[in-house]
Formats: C-alpha cells, sequence, structure tokens
C-alpha cells in the first residue's frame, strides 16, 4: 500500500537521499500525485476521512526555509525526525478503531526470528505502548492505538498552534475529548497509558467539529540512511527488509480505510528495488 514510487531520478530529488511524498488516496493541495513533497513546511491535504495540514523536519535534512526553526529543535535531543499532523476528521470515528502505522501488501525480507526479534519487538513496545506487531506474516502490520501519538492536543477551531514553531509548540491538551484532568502539558504519559488499552478508548469518539494536533518523534529510524537503530549499537537495514515497500507516517482505520499516508522513499530503496528488476529481467 505504498504507493507506486518516485518517477524521477534520484538525482532529481530534491530532498535526496530521501523522497517524501502522498499516497494516491491522499490530495495534496498545491502538489501533484506522486511529486516530491519540501522539507520543513506545512503542505495542505485531504482524504476521505481527514483535512489538514503535515510538517516533517528530518534530522539528515535541514530544509533552507527552517534552518533556524531546524537546528532550534533538534539541538540537544536524540530524535531523528519529528511529523506534526493538525486538521479535523470528517466523519465521528471511534478512537479505538483508528490506529497508527502500516499494512503491508508483501513480506518482510531478511526479518531476525527468535530472540533477536523478541528483543526488537521489546524495544518498540517502549517507544510506543500498545503496539501490534506482526512481522514475519505474508501481509505484515506494525500498528500502534492512536492515543499513543508521543503529543496530542484537541482545540476548538481558531484556538490550535503553529505547528512549524520548533521547540515545546505542541502543548498537550486533550481535556476537549477526556476531560479537564487531561487539561495539563504534563498529562501526556497518563493520556498515552489510557487510551493504548482499547476498552478505554472505546468510549471516545473523534469529533470533526474539532482541530487535532498531534505529533511524532523517534530516535531509532534514520531516515537518512533507512536504518533501524536498537539498543547499543545494533541495527537493520530497512532496505533489505522492506521488499520495496516505502515506510510511512499512516493513521488507518482498523478495516484499512486511509486517513492519511505519506510515504518515505530512500536512493538505496529504489536502487534496490532496480537491480532486482534487472537481476529478474523485468522493467
Amino acid at each position: 500500500m505504498s504507493g507506486p514510487p518516485p518517477l524521477k531520478e534520484t538525482t532529481e530529488w530534491p530532498n535526496c537521499p530521501a523522497y517524501f511524498c502522498a499516497h494516491p488516496e491522499v490530495h495534496t493541495k498545491d502538489y501533484s500525485p506522486g511529486e516530491a513533497l519540501p522539507l520543513g513546511v506545512p503542505i495542505n491535504f485531504e482524504s476521505d476521512l481527514f483535512k489538514g495540514s503535515i510538517f516533517l523536519r528530518l534530522r539528515s535534512n535541514a530544509s533552507p526555509d527552517d534552518k533556524a526553526e531546524h537546528t532550534a529543535y533538534f539541538n540537544g535531543k536524540k530524535r531523528l525526525w519529528q511529523v506534526v499532523i493538525q486538521g479535523h476528521f470528517k466523519e465521528e470515528l471511534d478512537v479505538s478503531n483508528l490506529l497508527i502505522g502500516d499494512f503491508y501488501e508483501k513480506p518482510l525480507t531478511g526479518i531476525p526470528k527468535g530472540g533477536i526479534m523478541k528483543m526488537y519487538q521489546k524495544f518498540m513496545e517502549v517507544l510506543s505502548p500498545g503496539i501490534v506487531m506482526d512481522m514475519t506474516s505474508d501481509k505484515p502490520k506494525i500498528l500502534t492505538p492512536f492515543g499513543s501519538a508521543q503529543k496530542m492536543r484537541i482545540d476548538l477551531p481558531g484556538n490550535e498552534p503553529e505547528i512549524t514553531i520548533a521547540v515545546g509548540n505542541v502543548q498537550e491538551d486533550t481535556s476537549l475529548l477526556l476531560g479537564k484532568e487531561f487539561s495539563s502539558p504534563n498529562s501526556t504519559k497518563s493520556r498515552r497509558k489510557y487510551l493504548s488499552k482499547p476498552k478505554n478508548s472505546s468510549n471516545y469518539k473523534v469529533n470533526p467539529a474539532h482541530v487535532y494536533t498531534l505529533e511524532f518523534y523517534d530516535h531509532s529510524m534514520n531516515f537518512g540512511t533507512y536504518y533501524q537503530h536498537m539498543f547499543g549499537n545494533a541495527k537493520i537495514d530497512m532496505v533489505d527488509s522492506m521488499n520495496g515497500q516505502a515506510l510511512a507516517f499512516c493513521l488507518f482505520t482498523r478495516d484499512k480505510r486511509i486517513v492519511w499516508k505519506f510515504p518515505l522513499w530512500h536512493e538505496r530503496l529504489i536502487k534496490d528495488m532496480m537491480k532486482k528488476h534487472a537481476a529478474n529481467g523485468t522493467n
């Protein structure tokens, strides 16, 4: 479900070695389908279930339009990327029905099994409470509850924050969904723990009249190299693992309706695909 790979040669990618784009079911206001999207600026988009904007920073690729804020955001942090998504849902959906992550159409390759996989899954469970990992089946999936986002706030229209300011701008506040005890910026941990449990999240629905702002960040996946870093010096080459499928920033419903999806390709992934196609005699 990554969508088609970039049509342009990697030498023409504006953010090489990365290529950030929208899935075909997600429409961007100012860019053609499949066109490379810029880093460090908000991008307006719309799907059947959501309308809003996305903002992406990669530590490895500072945008000229975001240079000062980029430096300020990553300074003193181990984070390798930041994504902020803001907008409103078009339907009243159960919170328990919303899943961050991705479904894959092809098996992942070179995935370690046994103790190494168990260690990796525990590592990811620390990063993402409530994660569901099925990495060894023919159609793998890696999913976490909607409520497990690193930062979440819900506002009445007009009160939402600016999403491009670097440090501390997305202040936690989910009181419009969960009540006043979740209005404090310090309520992130309790909100994540509470909403990661389906028996709790099934009691709530997203409200199309509200503006949702979600921040995601991570210190393990390096999109500049396409390596997933684990404990110590261990790392997984995602080019070897993804079987020609791009990693992506996604939100789905449980029945696989796309709320948003933005693949992030890497030039090594494209070159690996081309090499395999040549070896197989395909175009």
